[in-house]
This record gives structure tokens, sequence and C-alpha cells, in this order.
């Protein structure tokens, strides 16, 4: 299982489901990691392959940019992560179209990349993906297992080496995009490609749209429309059978966020899931509560759309103010830790809502994962920040994140003004400020722990307003 923390708006993710239909395995599967190249006007290039950003809803998802403002703060040779929908053009050529654009550290030592294999070597162990060589080797990893590569298929290629001089990538994995093994309800998204009369691909899955309640939508498919497809997977074959077939220009161009707030600055600031909201325009529809209940450990639903001006917010339309986290919801809190019993996995979180205590009992995942220090150090009195899903008992906690013991609620220099906090991916800095989550923090003087401060880092920040500034604590 995968970490909420880990998912982004825009990811591109492979879901495995059990008996009982709830999520087993999540994969996170960005399409393409390395420099940017060839910079133009809606595009760009990652190890040869083109990829196109999307403003169009009409068109499918519309690109969310992490640590940048927007594409036009995308430089040659930058390091980045995109997610996205493998399309075709019109002469075969491979291209993303990009849900998502993350700015990475420049040391970043991963490659990745996404295309159909031609030109294979079975015996060099080589292939090329569009006109990049890619290598392979006896330890490198081919999923499925026991899966051989073939010419034809749509493969995801990653290395923890970057590209050759001449373009090469050598591989630590592939794993191709196939149903083949997998039986039963499955549902694809992604672009139309290879059309023909009812049959296509999306995302490398061949799809039998034959079914006579789908004529009309397959009449009106061409090659690079966004579809999301529903059916059956033929394990044999690897063939969708699908049931359901729906377009972007049919689908709602919306985005919605369920969770707790966390890194509340103000109504035009603050984060659900990770991913910054801006809920301050008059035109917003409120219910279950006017904005003033808005804060820190507040579940809410937010509907909106990635904001047509910085695409790396969303401007919400609506925000439903919960009473409570329902159950089965997606929580992240803060707070203090009692109760201790690690033999059992469970302990006690108490935490501030509104300058009132509630503790909760948390009970760790089987696979739950810590950063910032390790099962060990959950011990009375430890300040940790967890996302867990809410049960009936309380909470079951997957991701546990220690951190630095709390201070009063004044600043640093002794103030009386609040200490806010937020965290993601650092971006625009300069020798006095760097921007996170559409913030401008000014530095301030400030020493950082853990590490120095680079465009592309995960950082988080404690700042107080003052002046019309955000300065860092």
């Amino acid at each position: 299982q995968t970490a909420s923390t880990a998912v982004n708006l825009g990811d591109q993710l492979e879901i495995r489901l059990d008996a009982q239909g709830h999520p087993s395995k999540v994969v996170i599967a960005p399409e393409l990691m390395g420099p940017v190249a060839n910079l133009a006007a809606g595009g760009f290039t990652v190890n040869g392959i083109a990829v196109l950003v999307n403003r169009n809803a009409a068109a499918g998802p519309v690109t969310y940019y992490t640590g940048l403002n927007d594409f036009s703060s995308l430089q040659n040779g930058m390091q980045v992560e995109v997610h996205g929908a493998y399309g075709q053009s019109a002469d075969g050529q491979g291209y993303i179209q990009t849900t998502r654009i993350e700015q990475l550290p420049a040391r970043n030592p991963v490659t990745r990349l996404t295309g159909v294999v031609s030109n294979l070597n079975v015996a060099n162990g080589s292939f090329q993906i569009g006109s990049t060589r890619v290598q392979t080797s006896a330890s490198t990893v081919v999923t499925p297992s026991g899966m051989a590569l073939a010419n034809g298929q749509l493969v995801n290629v990653w290395s923890n080496t970057p590209a050759a001089a001449n373009g090469a990538i050598t591989a630590g994995a592939v794993n191709v995009r196939t149903l083949r093994g997998v039986s039963g309800p499955a549902q694809v998204g992604g672009l139309v490609t290879q059309l023909s009369g009812s049959r296509f691909q999306v995302s490398g899955i061949p799809v039998d749209a034959g079914a006579a309640n789908l004529a009309s939508a397959v009449q009106s498919l061409t090659n690079g429309a966004y579809v999301v497809v529903q059916g059956q997977s033929d394990a044999s074959t690897g063939v969708l059978a699908a049931t359901s077939l729906r377009t972007a220009v049919n689908s709602l161009a919306q985005v919605e966020l369920r969770g707790t707030i966390t890194g509340y600055v103000s109504a035009g600031n603050f984060l659900v899931r990770g991913v910054p909201v801006n809920a301050s325009a008059a035109n917003v529809v409120f219910s279950g509560g006017p904005v003033a209940p808005l804060r820190n450990g507040v579940f809410v639903d937010v509907v909106g759309q990635v904001d047509a001006g910085s695409g790396n917010l969303v401007t919400a339309s609506s925000v439903a103010v919960l009473s409570q986290a329902p159950d089965g919801g997606t929580v992240d809190y803060q707070g203090t830790v009692s109760a201790v019993n690690l033999a059992s996995g469970v302990f006690s979180l108490t935490v501030q809502d509104d300058g009132a205590a509630q503790t909760f009992q948390v009970t760790l995942a089987p696979n739950a994962v810590f950063s910032n220090g390790a099962a060990a150090q959950l011990v009375t009195g430890a300040s940790v920040e967890i996302e867990a899903t809410k049960t009936a008992s309380g909470l079951l906690a997957y991701s546990v994140s220690f951190q630095g013991v709390s201070g009063s609620p004044g600043s640093s220099d002794g103030s009386s003004a609040s200490v806010l906090k937020t965290k993601g991916t650092l971006y625009s800095l300069t020798a006095t400020s760097f921007e996170v989550n559409a913030l401008t923090i000014q530095i301030n003087g400030v020493t950082p722990t853990g590490g120095t401060l680079t465009n592309g880092a995960k950082v988080e920040v404690s700042f107080i307003q003052s002046g019309g500034q955000n300065l860092a604590q």
C-alpha cells in the first residue's frame, strides 16, 4: 500500500482490489522521469518522448503542476516527473498527454521512459522506444513475472542511472502494460490508439467495445480521445471486453478532494490530501457551515477545478464541511502520542481541535510506513502526524511521520503572531525566498534542518505572517 501523501492529483495509478473490493495494492507509475528538452509552446520532450500539456478539460484531465507555478516555469535541463496518458500521433509516434508535471531536484538519479517496444534484439537484450535505445541485462526485472518482451508492447522502463550521452538507458526494471493473467472486472483510462472498428487500445490494453449498447459511443471515437473503459478482462488474451465507455467530453471537468484540512493559512490557501485549495472566491458554495469553521483537522469535500491561471492549485466551487470524518474517510492528524502498546500496534493520539483536546485510538496497519523515525520511537510524548482511515473503532494508520517538538503558538522572535505550517515541493528559490504551495516564503535568516534548500526538494515550513509577508521561523 502507498501512503496517500505519495499520491498526488494527476498521478497515474494501477490499483488492485481484494475480494471485498478494497485496494490491496497501489502502484504509482510516472510515465517519464528525466531532464526537459526541446521546450516549445505547449510541450517538450523527456528522454526522447514528446510531452503535451493539456489545458482543455474536454480533451482529458487538465495538466496539474507540482513544484512549479505553471508551464512557463519549465526550463530545458530541469529534472521533472511526468504523469499522463500514452497516445500516438498520426504517423505512429508515441507521446504523453500529461496530467501532472513535478519538478525534481537537479540531482535526481532516476530515469523513466514509457513507449512501445520496437527493434527488439533478444540475443543482446536491447530494444528501442522511439529513437531511444534501452539495454536490459540478467539483473533487469520484467513484470508481470514470466512475461517475455515483444515488439508492440507498451512498457514502462525504470533505471537508477541517468541516460548515457547518446540517450541510451540501462533498464533496472521493465513493466509491460497488460491484463494477461487478470480476470474479472477491470477499468482503464487514457487515450484511444489503434482504433479499428469497435477495437482499440487504451494505455496498451486491447479493448473490444463491440457490445450493442456501446455502438453510438464507439461511432464518435477518434484516436487521441480520452476515455474511461469498464468491462471484463480475459486472463488468457488480456483483452478488456467493454461494458461501459465514457469520454472526457461527457465527463464533468471537475476535481473532488475529500479529507481533513492541513496547512491552513486562510480560505485562499489550505491543503486537502496535500493539494493546495483556494476557496476564497465570493461565489464558493459552502454547505454544513460557513467559511469560518475552516481550520486544520476539519473534514471537507471540495469540488473545483485546476486553476486556469497558475495550474498548481485547485480553485473551489463548493466546499462541504462535515461535522466529523465519515467511516472510510481519509484523515490527517498531528498530535501527541500516549498509551503505546507496540506489541498490539495501538496507541492514543491527542490532537488540538479549535482549542479543545480530542483523543483518538490508533491502530497501525500491517504495512504502515514510518518517516523521520522508526516504530521504536513511538513513545509517550512523541509528536507525530498520521494519515489514517477512520473506522467505527478508531483510526487505522498507514503513515506515521515524526515531528519536531512543538513549541509555543508564538513566533521564534517572541511576538504573539501565530505560527502557520505547510509542506510541499519547493520552487522558485532565490537568495532570500522560495515558493511552496503557491505561497512565497521569506527565508528570514532561518537555517534549514535536514538538508539544504533546493528546487524540487520536499519541505515542511513553519512561518508567521507579518507586514504582508510570510516569514520562515
